[in-house]
């Protein structure tokens, strides 16, 4: 970045981005102070993610936890997932995640005892005299992800700008902008807590080092302007921009903020710019001086059809149920409960889904509230979708590829540029749902990536394969050809000797062959005798049939078949079980005959069983006597007389009447 670029930047320009629109601004719980929910009854927490694997799970079912004990550990720049709360794992299974389609996902789910029993926190009081790998590895291992939304991994997002970038960190951006309507848990987090997020830039800029830090706040949040004001002097400088939508993606806002626009191809910290949330900030200062992991959001909980609306601190993993319920949801006929704003939202297809940490807005409209979506008609090549979107794409082209499932154009039109900020939607004259299908499309095309990987991994592993089994074939050619030569120079050998000499050779290569053979025989009863001494196989047939009767009752127990857990089974050595095998053989009848062929009782058992007791009279039946003559009936009996006399007894009823036959045509002339 040039030096007159950062001058401009200082001086606070405003530059404007292209596109975007000014909807209804709704905020009317920015006036709502943040309450803490209870705990609720089950807890969720799904280890899915969308970003990679899920993680190693740490736990099992049956286990009690504590408050902010991490239950999975993470792979590759994935962070872990922690407990909420202190209880019992109750169980292990997919479950309903928070996603238009409604689809399942491995989540663990904790039964909470009422303690609220917290580990022991290791806060860092000390943090300004640590390492940037020090915070960066506390950050990542207290489960910091971007609580804007997008839930990125904000340790992975600064690691991006300390390496890639080549002049390092430029400008630091703060976003609490916060454009959508309705939301306003980051307005109520900088009234609130303006203190604590100024020491969270202030860790952030230790590790970064930015040449400018800036804190973009719309200019429809009067009391967070002032607060933060008054808490970021001489840390950050606060830039009051203006209300428009989407001026909280980061790359509008970078716009905005630096008028430089990052292409799509590459990440915004490879350019040199940060961007985190506030709420993501707060949570880094929580992490690295509270020693207190990520366990908890500010989410707003708004809607007419709400009989109490405001801003509520919720623990991960708690079902939208249990808020709503909370809030006193007085639902009307088709109720819609939206998770996130009404712009980038969707309908939730059930409310029993876990609350997680991209989840900032629970919306429960009535009708005339948000109105139902009316008929889709055609499309009138009007441009407004065009030239409302942010991200200088052609939203109804890109339709048009959707819907005839053209996914390679659909992909060169731009698709993957798509924030689906839902611009287009809002406009739209004919009610066509572009982002839907954008939603739907770029799923489709993440589909076609993993397929394409898969295909790519596929035919290198079977490359792989062909040359291995083209080594070993050499291997084998060497070593026939090794052999062969090895019997033509002992067969040119053998035809220079005299017959006392080859037998002698004969017998030395006999001599030799037998020691080989029982060295190998000794190595082998040496190793069985060290197993047997050591008791290892017991020991592992043991384990592995103990781990089926864990894994067999845990299983029961959480489909409800059995309550109580089942006796545990008595260790028993191999050699009982081979007792008790051979035991349960003898009952075996056809053994036991072979076995006892040729031996002799020596006494003769009798048995004695009691003859059944004649009933003097019949037992009456109560009510009509059964007849299964309608559903058995008896086929009837055919004799062939009959059918004889019958034959011979047949008239001819095809002869016409006599009166017919008198009126001839001549007659009737």
């Amino acid at each position: 970045m040039s030096s007159n670029q950062l001058q401009k930047i200082i001086k606070a320009k405003i530059w404007k981005f292209f596109g975007g629109i000014k909807p209804k601004e709704m905020k009317d719980t920015s006036e709502s102070r943040i309450e803490d929910l209870g705990l609720p009854s089950i807890i969720c927490l799904p280890i899915d993610r969308h970003l990679g694997k899920e993680g190693e799970i740490l736990v099992n079912v049956g286990d009690h936890v504590k408050k902010g004990q991490p239950l999975t550990k993470a792979s590759g720049r994935l962070v872990p997932v922690h407990a909420s709360t202190s209880g019992t794992i109750n169980a292990i299974s997919k479950e309903v995640l928070p996603h238009p389609s409604g689809y399942t996902g491995l989540c663990i789910t904790i039964k909470p005892d009422g303690n609220d029993e917290c580990v022991d926190l290791d806060p860092m009081p000390d943090w300004e005299l640590k390492s940037n790998k020090e915070l960066l590895d506390r950050i990542h291992n207290y489960g910091v992800e971007g609580l804007g939304g997008a839930q990125f991994q904000t340790d992975f997002k600064i690691k991006s700008a300390l390496d890639d970038s080549q002049t390092g960190c430029n400008v630091l951006i703060i976003n609490g902008a916060e454009c959508e309507p309705v939301i306003t848990c980051d307005d109520r987090i900088m009234q609130e807590q303006a203190s604590d997020i100024a020491l969270g830039i202030q860790i952030l800029k230790k590790i970064l080092n930015p040449k400018i830090t800036v804190v973009a706040i719309e200019d429809n949040k009067p009391q967070a302007i002032s607060a933060m004001k008054t808490a970021c002097e001489g840390i950050a400088e606060i830039r009051v921009i203006p209300t428009k939508y989407p001026s909280g993606a980061a790359r509008n806002l970078i716009k905005i903020i630096t008028g430089i626009e990052i292409p799509y191809s590459v990440h915004t910290s490879e350019c040199g710019i940060v961007v985190n949330n506030v709420g993501t900030v707060l949570s880094v200062k929580e992490a690295v001086v509270d020693g207190m992991p990520v366990i908890s959001r500010v989410v707003t909980v708004a809607g007419e059809s709400m009989k109490k609306t405001g801003n509520v601190r919720v623990r991960l993993g708690s079902s939208v149920r249990f808020v709503l319920s909370s809030y006193n949801l007085s639902p009307e006929f088709h109720q819609r409960v939206i998770l996130g704003g009404p712009m980038m939202g969707f309908t939730l297809p059930t409310i029993d889904v876990p609350i997680t940490k991209s989840a900032n807005c629970i919306l429960a409209p009535t009708t005339a509230e948000i109105p139902l979506l009316k008929q889709p008609q055609n499309c009138i090549r009007c441009g407004r979708c065009a030239r409302v979107c942010p991200s200088r794409l052609v939203p109804y082209q890109m339709y048009n590829q959707s819907k005839a499932k053209n996914h390679a154009a659909c992909l060169k039109a731009g698709i993957t540029d798509c924030t689906l900020c839902g611009a287009c939607a809002y406009v739209c004259p004919s009610f066509i749902p572009l982002t839907s299908q954008f939603r739907y499309e770029q799923a489709v095309e993440k589909h076609i990536r993993d397929a394409e990987r898969r295909n790519l991994v596929a035919k290198q592993r079977m490359k792989l394969k062909e040359e291995r089994l083209e080594a070993e074939a050499k291997e084998r050619q060497a070593k026939k050809e090794a052999a062969l030569a090895r019997i033509k120079a002992q067969k040119e050998a053998e035809a220079n000797m005299s017959p006392e000499e080859l037998a002698a050779a004969r017998a030395k290569a006999l001599e030799e062959a037998k020691a080989k053979a029982r060295e190998r025989k000794e190595a082998i009863l040496a190793q069985k005798q060290q197993q047997q001494k050591d008791g290892s196989d017991d020991v592992s047939a043991l384990k592995r049939l103990k781990d089926s009767q864990d894994k067999a009752i845990a299983i029961a127990r959480h489909q409800g078949h059995i309550e109580k857990p089942a006796p545990e089974v008595p260790e028993t050595t191999i050699e009982q079980q081979v007792a008790n095998a051979q035991l349960e053989e003898k009952d075996i009848l056809p053994q036991v005959l072979k076995k006892n062929a040729s031996g002799r009782l020596e006494e003769l058992k009798v048995i004695l069983h009691e003859a059944p007791a004649v009933q003097a009279h019949e037992l009456k039946l109560v009510g009509l006597p059964p007849d299964d003559s309608r559903q058995n009936p008896e086929p009837k009996k055919v004799i062939p007389q009959v059918l004889m006399s019958a034959q011979e007894e047949k008239k001819e009823v095809n002869i016409l009447p006599e009166i017919f036959r008198k009126k001839t045509l001549r007659s009737k002339r």
